[in-house]
């Protein structure tokens, strides 16, 4: 038997490899935003100067015979800036992706020549960064988009919201119930006939999830779907999911190995922690897909800020609030 030897919290020697995988998870959904991070940091403390936009344009996909290579390609947004140091002058580019290519052209709108702060390497100069605070004061000052053209924001109706949230919080207690049912299935223990309600637990939640994610995802498909569904969620959210959506695999294997010599039916706690896996995945894309619908549904203008109900224009930036 896996958990053989005594389990205790206290030695971990003795914890079952279960426990080091999550917390592998764990920290490979913090990685890269830690990362990020403390570029960010580096970056910021690097002396600054004053440099400009020399040039602005939108990376077409790469393309092989004049054929796509992704069904669903990105558009690269890239801001060219000149800057001196010491006499010299330097280059360097900052991009950033979209999913849609008329968001990409719209961010780019009116940069071309404008001043910009530059964070410069003071051992390196030709090595610098335009951070999102500086590129967020030379997009503040540009007018206003008209509403018109402005894309219809595919934010849940105002009306659907307060269900949204019903949901949302039965997605978090399904997924509580499952990681307890989780535990106490890796420590051996089988559970009571009830908890198989959980399994039905997730057709309840996962339908308004799916109608609300298929609602924001529009035409988007591909390996950046995710990252439309999850907008207005934290990025450590989109990774703990995926983590929980590869944990089922390695615990089939566990299962497989481990099947034969227990009693079949409910009563085998491998049963239970290999349907708890599944269980905990979909409970907590569920949660992730309505939180983050909730988070975006907030009104806010065409550079994201977050404004009051009712407001016309963003007071921050002056740009169009869209609509919601």
């Amino acid at each position: 038997m896996i958990l053989a030897r005594s389990f205790r919290w206290t030695d971990p020697s003795a914890w079952p490899w279960f426990i080091w995988v999550w917390i592998a998870f764990a920290l490979t959904g913090w990685v890269k935003p830690a990362w990020n991070a403390y570029t960010r940091h580096r970056v910021e403390s690097w002396p600054s100067v004053l440099g400009r936009i020399e040039t602005v344009r939108v990376a077409e996909p790469k393309r092989i015979l004049g054929l796509t290579l992704s069904q669903n390609p990105t558009y690269d947004a890239q801001v060219t800036y000149s800057y001196g140091v010491q006499g010299h002058i330097y280059s360097g580019l900052h991009r950033r992706t979209f999913v849609d290519q008329e968001e990409a052209n719209d961010f780019l709108r009116d940069l071309k020549d404008r001043p910009v702060t530059v964070n410069y390497n003071p051992a390196k100069p030709e090595s610098s960064a335009v951070t999102e605070t500086s590129l967020q004061h030379v997009l503040e000052p540009r007018l206003p988009v008209p509403l018109s053209s402005v894309s219809a924001t595919q934010a849940i109706p105002r009306w659907a919201r307060p269900f949204v949230a019903f949901f949302m919080g039965a997605s978090i207690v399904g997924l509580v119930i499952s990681l307890y049912v989780h535990i106490l299935a890796l420590m051996g223990h089988s559970m009571p006939d009830d908890f198989w309600a959980l399994h039905a637990g997730i057709f309840v939640v996962w339908f308004p999830a799916v109608v609300v994610a298929t609602r924001r995802a529009g035409k988007k498909r591909g390996r950046d779907l995710w990252k439309v569904i999850l907008n207005g969620a934290p990025v450590w959210m989109r990774y703990v999911l995926y983590a929980l959506f590869a944990y089922p695999l390695l615990g089939l294997v566990l299962f497989a190995a481990n099947a034969s010599d227990k009693p079949s039916g409910m009563e085998n706690p491998a049963q239970w922690r290999g349907f708890s896996q599944t269980w905990m995945a979909f409970y907590f894309a569920a949660f992730a897909i309505l939180y983050a619908a909730l988070k975006d549904a907030r009104p806010h203008c065409v550079n994201g800020h977050f404004v009051s109900p009712d407001t016309v224009s963003c007071p921050q930036c002056g740009q169009a609030v869209l609509p919601g």
